[in-house]
């Protein structure tokens, strides 16, 4: 018995250190992490000077990290706001709204003279729809009613407060199931991809002086979505459908880049539409190269140089979004539980070989 409880008492006393060890690791990281001394000037000085907006995506759970808000605040000039906007947060149930995710990143922008822009106003993707919506059984003019519901309230309720509504997002790379993705509006709305003309007046109707933009992933080169989308965006404004602007995610994959060229010619030929590009989404997904991480790691900053060269060079460009800050909010961990580095500053806050060459690429003549 005493032997026993020799083993329990051994047992109690490994499980303390072990909680003390863990605990004492927390702290250490949470206090020893701080903002780094950047180079001057800031990376949104140098994009405005080549009238460029820069901004990055906030995370809300992430405003309490003092380097987090210090980084956002010197090197950003807009702040984006994304996952409390997705129809699954937002809209509850059919008749509420939950707009604290979207009004704690508001409140940090303002306070920060910072602009701001909001995605979606309008997304396809099941997994961020509300289970009343997906399984209303709703009739198509339910679903129109519905939709133009959501559209007036929201663009509405920040009406004057947000600069750029993404508002309908990847329409086209989902009407071609690029990658088995399903666009759940065009699926469910008889009338298919009129949808898209009818949000953009919607959205116009409710917030008349922010800017529109068409968004999708896959489209900053030529190619089967890109076309289509011009296709539609041609004809649409022919019709006075109120599109300001081109949305790129910019998404990229590492393995397969687009080149610096065709992506100059795909925004080039939108500027002819008359319409800007916006880099919405950027990062670039290192998850499938072969090598070490060193050669990983100068892979993405070149890259990373090219596409911002793109962005400049077009001339058409006018926009570009991070989509993140660190990897400690890496979307492609998130989806896939990788240990891919895709943002400009590391679990740590310290800026990363893309840092340097994202700057490099402004700083070039």
């Amino acid at each position: 018995m005493k032997k026993q409880k020799k083993n329990t008492n051994r047992k109690k006393i490994i499980i303390l250190v072990v909680l003390l060890v863990s605990a004492i690791y927390i702290i250490f990281n949470i206090f020893s992490i701080s903002a780094p001394i950047l180079p001057q000037p800031t990376l949104k000085s140098l994009a405005k000077g080549r009238d460029i907006n820069l901004g990055v995506h906030i995370v809300v759970n992430r405003l309490k990290n003092k380097p987090y808000r210090e980084i956002a605040v010197s090197q950003f000039g807009f702040a984006t706001i994304d996952g409390p906007a997705q129809w699954l947060y937002l809209r509850p149930t059919k008749n509420t709204y939950n707009y604290s995710g979207i009004n704690t990143v508001m409140q940090f922008a303002k306070e920060n003279n910072m602009p701001v822009q909001l995605h979606h106003l309008v997304w396809g993707e099941v997994n961020y729809l509300p289970s009343w919506l997906t399984d209303g059984h709703f009739s198509s003019s339910q679903l129109l009613n519905i939709l133009h519901d959501d559209i007036s309230t929201t663009a509405s309720h920040y009406k004057g407060q947000v600069e750029t509504w993404t508002v309908v997002n990847e329409a086209f790379t989902r009407s071609q199931h690029t990658y088995g993705l399903h666009d759940w509006w065009a699926d469910n709305i008889s009338q298919g991809s009129t949808y898209i003309d009818d949000s953009f007046i919607w959205a116009r109707q409710a917030d008349p002086n922010a800017k529109l933009l068409l968004n999708d992933f896959n489209n900053e080169s030529q190619n089967s979505v890109s076309n289509a989308e011009y296709v539609y965006v041609k004809e649409a404004l022919a019709r006075g459908v109120p599109i300001d602007g081109i949305g790129m995610q910019m998404h990229i994959d590492a393995t397969n880049p687009p080149s610096k060229d065709s992506v100059i010619a795909n925004m080039q030929r939108f500027k002819a539409l008359g319409l800007p590009t916006y880099i919405t989404e950027f990062d670039i997904n290192i998850t499938n190269v072969k090598g070490s991480q060193t050669y990983k790691d100068s892979l993405q900053a070149k890259i990373t140089y090219n596409m911002i060269r793109a962005c400049i060079e077009s001339k058409s460009c006018i926009s570009i979004n991070e989509f993140g800050i660190t990897d400690k909010n890496n979307l492609l961990k998130w989806l896939f539980s990788t240990n891919s580095h895709s943002y400009l500053f590391n679990n740590r806050y310290k800026p990363t070989a893309s840092f340097y060459s994202f700057r490099n690429a402004l700083l070039a003549e």
